[in-house]
């Protein structure tokens, strides 16, 4: 066990990590933190102080995403660079306590370095643009029904999923090639999950979402089906199984690597 896990050995490369690149992390944040103010305030201008609940959580959820896909494909960049990867694979620790490293600031502080940054960025606008008005803009929920951070993370750790084992399996343009396996990964599923559903269904569909809905036209009437309610923690449950199974696939690309 000491050969995979050791605490004290873990410790002294979180360490050693956090040394190395606090200062890349800091600017990253920096980043994020300009681009949300550029965003936040500028359709704040635009819409006259109209910024709502569901624009701050379509922000939110897009900047969230999007960022956190970009920061997890490079997570493992030493990979691609011959020198860096031989000094990496020959640090005296396991491989699973270099990749607890990585999953941990890709996946747990870089959430919580996004919450954080969002909602500084967030309130600093809200309250400009709420000084002097008697109706104020309400700060974002992420507990409300309409803007849950569940269903926010449910995409995150998809695309993180992926995004960290592009990272280990490609040795060069980690985010574009991972970016472009995604889409072709979306394409396929959509094309299959229609025709999937009209074999089940039995009837011609015009819009099928992949695990969110499907509509269909009879006569003058347009229907749409949902799955019910009790269905939903079980979708949630599969996905999280998929994203399991993405994070274990990565560890073992991982031990592949050889010096």
């Amino acid at each position: 066990m000491n050969n995979i896990f050791s605490f004290p050995r873990f410790s002294q490369l979180f360490i050693k990590h956090t040394q190395e690149y606090y200062k890349t992390y800091l600017l990253s944040i920096g980043v994020i933190v300009t681009l949300l103010a550029a965003m936040l305030g500028f359709i704040s201008y635009v819409t006259d102080g109209n910024l709502g609940v569901k624009i701050q959580f379509a922000i939110f959820f897009w900047f969230f995403i999007g960022a956190g896909s970009i920061f997890t494909s490079m997570i493992f960049s030493e990979l691609g660079n011959s020198r860096k990867s031989i000094a990496m694979l020959m640090l005296p620790a396991s491989h699973f306590e270099k990749y607890l490293v990585a999953w941990i600031y890709s996946f747990v502080i870089y959430q919580l370095a996004f919450v954080l940054s969002f909602y500084a960025v967030d309130l600093l606008v809200l309250s400009l643009q709420n000084s002097g008005k008697d109706e104020k803009m309400a700060l974002l929920n992420l507990q409300g029904i309409e803007t849950n951070y569940g269903m926010a993370l449910v995409f995150f750790s998809i695309l993180h999923g992926l995004t960290f084992l592009g990272a280990v399996f490609f040795e060069k343009l980690h985010f574009i090639k991972t970016a472009c396996m995604v889409a072709v990964l979306c394409l396929v599923i959509i094309f299959i999950n229609k025709y999937l559903a009209i074999a089940i269904l039995g009837v011609e569909l015009e819009k099928v979402v992949p695990f969110a809905n499907a509509a269909f036209k009879e006569a003058d009437n347009y229907y749409t089906l949902e799955s019910q309610s009790s269905i939903k923690p079980v979708m949630v449950g599969m996905a999280y199984t998929i994203v399991l199974i993405l994070w274990i696939g990565a560890y073992f690309k991982l031990k592949e690597k050889q010096v």
